[in-house]
């Protein structure tokens, strides 16, 4: 039973980041005027046009939401995926520099996003478990 349910952790965390993912591809343009992605282009020196950073965070989010959802490569995936969290907390829910209803919107967005870098870590370091084809390619 505890195989199942890990199994069942793993593809819930993943699915977050699979369909933000794919809706930011089937829409981008948003995207592309996003205040975070706005503030991680000027954090960098303008490095980046922000329609690289919007591709490259939607690639991101699927690509690794699709590892972790199917148990490949799940460490590296999750640990990926966690450091775009933690990036996504600061650039996207900066709440500490809000007021009134945004900082406690926001607050609570970071929150969620921190329960999720828990779930992901987990997953770094104990991998996908028996359910996956990190476990099937380990045994071949």
């Amino acid at each position: 039973m505890s195989d199942v349910a890990y199994a069942l952790g793993r593809i819930g965390v993943s699915i977050v980041f699979v369909v933000f993912g794919t809706l930011q591809f089937m829409n981008i343009t948003p995207y592309l005027t996003n205040p975070a992605i706005l503030k991680f282009v000027a954090t960098t020196g303008n490095v980046a046009p922000p329609a690289a950073v919007a591709y490259l965070v939607a690639t991101t989010c699927l690509l690794g939401g699709v590892f972790v959802l199917l148990g490949f490569k799940t460490q590296r995936a999750a640990l990926v995926l966690c450091v775009f969290t933690a990036l996504t907390i600061y650039f996207a829910h900066s709440f500490w520099e809000m007021e009134g209803p945004a900082r406690a919107a926001n607050q609570a967005h970071a929150l969620k996003n921190l329960a999720i870098m828990g779930a992901l870590l987990m997953l770094a370091v104990m991998g996908a478990g028996r359910y996956s084809i990190d476990r099937r390619t380990a045994g071949a």
